[in-house]
């Protein structure tokens, strides 16, 4: 799969999956930081796929496949880390009651100023190629670059001859911009790689339902292209439910809080303006361009994240449509613990929210006290 700068290779030829493995749900695929804990799953991933990444993966040494040398490997991507320059996620798939490790994506040469740049580098194992995990983690790594991490643009270089990333990225909106010969060291020999990009601050990933079956011929793929506005991409058809990052127009907005009776904010519609400009990540539902729903968050993208809105117009109500915001708004901080909100005390939205996971501070376990002031 394309490679970012290291420790992620080029998506070598795998063998297929078992014919019983089918494709997993994007629920089923999280990206997390990866940590010094980790380092025991990843030499088993590694030592499991060592034959594959010889191909498509700067040369390693023995120590690579060590614990030692995982914990090593760790620190030191932690470190690029915390200096800004790096995002070293480990891709997890929930299957039979279980979380396990299955591959690596990273956000690396990470670049601020007059570039807000990074390259995209991923690899999944052999043994779940095929299921559309890896189209799963570079979405969620599109709404993390794009959202959390405010970047304009992803990079990503493919070795010649890769045709199953090649087809993986265009689904996910990359375009193709060039040719670099003999640019990446991999197995060994000096590789020609394509170069892809996505620059789209505003993206907006296109809804499943619009995208082939996992399995289906690559060749069948179409390819799409990356531009600088949500419709430069291919378009969703009739009737199709597009969810995803977007700035929606202050008109749109207002007229949306309108429908739902939430009148003391758009009786002022500067303050709501200005909060959703300095929001951390907005995700909107549309069907045939109506803005059907929104969730916003705000977050400092390591420690908390606070789901501030979740708007659903009364005629998509009850549709799982605001659970499916809500899961939205809240990818690009899946490593963050104290995921929070404030709502009223309507036994229904109890309900909701308990129904997603979170649990009302009175009842956590740990005793915890909440305070808010209100103006």
């Amino acid at each position: 799969m394309p490679s970012a700068s290291p420790p992620d290779s080029h998506d070598p030829v795998a063998p297929s999956p078992p014919a019983a493995a089918g494709p997993v749900d994007r629920e089923q695929v999280t990206l997390r930081l990866l940590t010094a804990d980790d380092a025991p799953a990843l030499v088993d991933l590694e030592t499991r796929n060592r034959d594959l990444l010889l191909i498509g993966a700067p040369a390693r040494s023995e120590d690579w496949f060590t614990e030692a040398g995982q914990r090593t490997a760790i620190a030191h991507a932690l470190g690029a880390h915390e200096a800004g320059r790096s995002l070293p996620l480990g891709i997890w798939l929930e299957e039979h009651d279980r979380a396990r490790l299955v591959g690596r994506l990273t956000l690396s040469g990470i670049t601020r100023g007059a570039f807000e740049s990074a390259s995209l580098g991923y690899w999944v194992d052999h043994l779940v190629t095929g299921r559309g995990i890896a189209t799963h983690a570079v979405r969620a790594a599109i709404a993390v670059a794009f959202g959390a991490l405010r970047l304009h643009r992803l990079q990503a270089e493919v070795q010649v001859g890769n045709g199953a990333s090649v087809h993986l990225l265009q689904r996910c909106g990359f375009a193709e911009y060039g040719l670099a010969p003999s640019s990446l060291r991999l197995g060994g020999e000096w590789a020609d790689c394509r170069l892809f990009q996505l620059v789209d601050a505003r993206w907006r990933p296109t809804d499943h339902a619009t995208e082939p079956a996992v399995g289906a011929d690559p060749e069948s793929v179409p390819a799409r292209a990356a531009g600088t506005a949500p419709e430069s991409a291919a378009e969703p058809g009739p009737g199709v439910l597009v969810v995803g990052p977007e700035l929606p127009e202050l008109g749109e907005v207002l007229d949306l809080y309108d429908a739902v009776g939430w009148s003391a904010y758009t009786d002022d519609p500067a303050t709501l303006e200005r909060a959703f400009a300095g929001s951390s990540h907005v995700v909107t539902a549309r069907r045939d361009g109506e803005l059907l729903g929104l969730a916003r968050v705000l977050s400092d993208g390591a420690t908390l994240a606070y789901l501030q809105d979740v708007l659903v117009r009364p005629e998509a109500q009850q549709t799982g449509l605001g659970r499916r915001l809500v899961a939205e708004a809240f990818a690009p901080y899946s490593a963050v613990r104290q995921q929070v909100l404030l709502t009223d005390a309507d036994p229904g939205q109890r309900a909701f929210y308990e129904a997603l996971g979170f649990t009302e501070v009175h009842d956590h376990e740990a005793g915890l006290r909440s305070f808010v002031r209100l103006r």
